[in-house]
């Protein structure tokens, strides 16, 4: 059986696409899934002008620190044969209906906004409110399953880990691991195999969705500061000031510095550190880093047990793993090294 979409993003399509029934001769049939695509379903949009098919991409909240994110995921995702993406949310503000059109990017929300640009179709809504109640974010996709998801798509063999194991390296309670395998089921992304066990089942769209989430939900809750480098250092001179520390291997390397030491040819501008708050006072100390809402180190505690790249790692150092390096970068104008880490690194796990 194809997956279908579940929770929020079945209310969301549903309301979505009240705006399109509206055009005049519109018909509206949906089509099957593509099996484990980065997608919510596909349709046909059938009417005088001819058929046009699209593929659904929900994001429940789009908003400006996953825009850019979003954007990247629609063109850069496998989509089905001559369909076309069509992004849906609870509600598309102005300022993001101009960046998507800009963009080319047609989209539908639940308060009536729609942007159609299919020649001889072209329908565009604006202005409607925002529709009355946002939806809450799935158990899933709140901070403790977030840090679960993690941990499925860090390792394969995690889904049949015991709760116990999978608790404690997610950092999370005990009596939530049961609830959230649950709603995996029930969205189609964890599956029962005939010779016993589990596996993961469109690992590229939970990929996708955990992505976001860990944007716009996790990250806050692990922010520690933000850190200006003292005049004259460069980002890739904190390598080796991170190798003469006294307890440097315990600080995690991730964001640009780390894909940078990951790949080759690669200047970055900015670092992403991971290290237990007790660890900061005495971190900002020994880099000479200065507190600094725009500066170009970031430092974030760690969750878990399961932070820490587990493959090769530069000598003196210990990078974050490549889930959490690549997440830092999506969206960003480091788009060609996060392809490259992507299909280097991530690729292998969501194919296994």
């Amino acid at each position: 059986m194809p997956r279908e979409p579940q929770f929020n993003d079945v209310q969301i399509i549903h309301d979505s696409v009240k705006a399109i029934k509206g055009i005049p001769q519109a018909k509206i049939d949906f089509m099957v899934q593509k099996s484990g695509g980065p997608f919510s379903g596909t349709f046909r949009l059938s009417g005088p002008w001819g058929d046009y098919y699209y593929y659904i991409k929900v994001v429940a909240k789009l908003s400006p620190i996953v825009a850019d994110l979003v954007i990247h995921q629609i063109r850069t995702s496998p989509a089905p044969q001559h369909a076309r993406p069509l992004l849906m949310s609870h509600y598309i503000s102005p300022k993001m209906a101009a960046l998507l059109k800009q963009k080319e990017i047609e989209y539908a929300d639940c308060a009536g906004n729609l942007f159609l640009n299919r020649l001889p179709l072209y329908v565009e809504i604006g202005g409607q409110k925002h529709a009355p109640k946002a939806p809450t974010a799935d158990r899933l996709f709140r901070p403790a399953g977030l840090k679960l998801v993690y941990q499925l798509l860090r390792n394969s063999n995690a889904v049949n880990a015991t709760y116990r194991t999978l608790a404690d390296d997610s950092g999370i309670a005990l009596g939530a691991i049961g609830n959230l395998f649950s709603e995996l089921e029930k969205r189609g992304s964890l599956v029962s195999v005939p010779e016993g066990g589990r596996r993961l089942h469109a690992r590229e769209e939970l990929l996708q969705r955990w992505q976001l989430g860990y944007l716009e939900t996790l990250r806050p809750k692990l922010f520690l500061q933000r850190c200006q480098l003292s005049p004259g250092q460069t980002v890739s001179d904190m390598a080796e000031r991170l190798k003469q520390l006294q307890g440097g291997k315990q600080i995690l390397v991730g964001g640009e510095l780390g894909a940078a030491l990951l790949t080759s040819g690669f200047r970055p501008n900015s670092a992403v550190l991971y290290l237990d708050p007790e660890l900061q006072l005495k971190t900002l100390l020994q880099l000479h880093l200065t507190p600094d809402p725009e500066g170009q180190i970031t430092l974030l505690q760690p969750f878990g047990r399961q932070c820490s790249w587990t493959g090769w790692q530069p000598e003196g150092l210990t990078l974050a793993d490549p889930l959490l390096i690549f997440a830092e970068l999506s969206g960003s104008a480091t788009d060609a090294v996060a392809e490259k880490l992507y299909r280097q690194y991530l690729t292998p796990r969501c194919s296994e």
